[in-house]
């Protein structure tokens, strides 16, 4: 057997050539997937041989590598010759997915998307859903949404999808997350953003900022004197809570100022007295 010609390659073919070729070859005529059983066996032979250097230069110099068959956990074929294939091979070349293991057969998996407020990710939320299954039939659906959790994140509920095969096992239920964009407050992983906007002179002489948090709580905090535009404040554990440690993150405030656009002579003439003492 020229092996060179069954995985149809050149002699000169580099080793990720040849694991490639070989790839394709047995993808298409492995038995599990209706391919030749014969066919099978000589690619997985001729790559048995060019994969492994020493075979390889035994067969290049018109010797019988076959002679120095290794024996690993694949095995496949029958007559004079028996091909043992390594399974570290195979599961290096095929990513470990075994042609031999069918995927189970099942209903059909269903999947909805519920839309929720940024403050009931801060709480978490519980609704009963109604789905549509094949054929037209409804159920109710209790469905838990854990606080903190992410826009695009999903739920799934083994076996409350379809199950109108009745001789197969029922498919599952993915729930698709999606949040709705507040119009006050930014999300940034478990920290929540908000922008407050203080006059020039707040900010020169500094001032008492009133806030109200994404859970209705009123809080104050101290802009010290000569804050800048875009400083950014901090409050601690008044995000959003983290999925895993359930701890919240900061509420972050983005300071603002607001300069005046319009100001009379006697304010611009004590502004420029005041801008003189500087």
């Amino acid at each position: 057997m020229d092996y060179y010609s069954t995985l149809g390659v050149q002699r000169n073919a580099s080793p990720d050539e040849i694991k490639s070729a070989y790839r394709k070859m047995a993808m298409k005529h492995h038995p599990d997937r209706g391919g030749d059983e014969k066919k099978f066996k000589e690619i997985s032979e001729a790559y048995d041989v060019l994969s492994d250097p020493q075979k390889k230069q035994i067969f290049d110099m018109g010797g019988d590598p076959r002679g120095n068959q290794g024996h690993g956990g694949f095995h496949h074929g029958q007559g004079p010759f028996e091909f043992h294939f390594n399974h570290n091979n195979w599961n290096d070349i095929f990513g470990g997915f075994g042609f031999g293991q069918r995927p189970m057969q099942r209903n059909k998996t269903i999947n909805i998307v519920v839309g929720i407020s940024l403050e009931e990710v801060l709480t978490g939320k519980t609704l009963d859903a109604e789905i549509t299954i094949p054929g037209g039939k409804k159920k109710i659906i209790n469905i838990d949404i854990p606080p903190g959790i992410d826009d695009g994140q999903q739920i799934r509920y083994s076996g409350m999808g379809d199950n109108g095969i009745s001789n197969l096992p029922p498919g599952d239920l993915i729930v698709n997350i999606r949040i709705n964009n507040s119009t006050e407050f930014r999300r940034e992983a478990d920290a929540l953003w908000l922008e407050k906007n203080i006059s020039v002179w707040d900010a020169i002489l500094g001032c008492k900022l009133d806030v109200q948090t994404l859970d209705k709580k009123n809080i104050q905090i101290s802009v010290p004197p000569g804050t800048q535009s875009d400083t950014v404040l901090s409050c601690k554990h008044e995000g959003l809570p983290n999925m895993r440690s359930r701890q919240r993150g900061n509420l972050l405030i983005k300071i603002k100022i607001i300069i005046p656009r319009n100001i009379n002579d006697l304010q611009r003439k004590k502004i420029e007295e005041i801008k003189g003492n500087f």
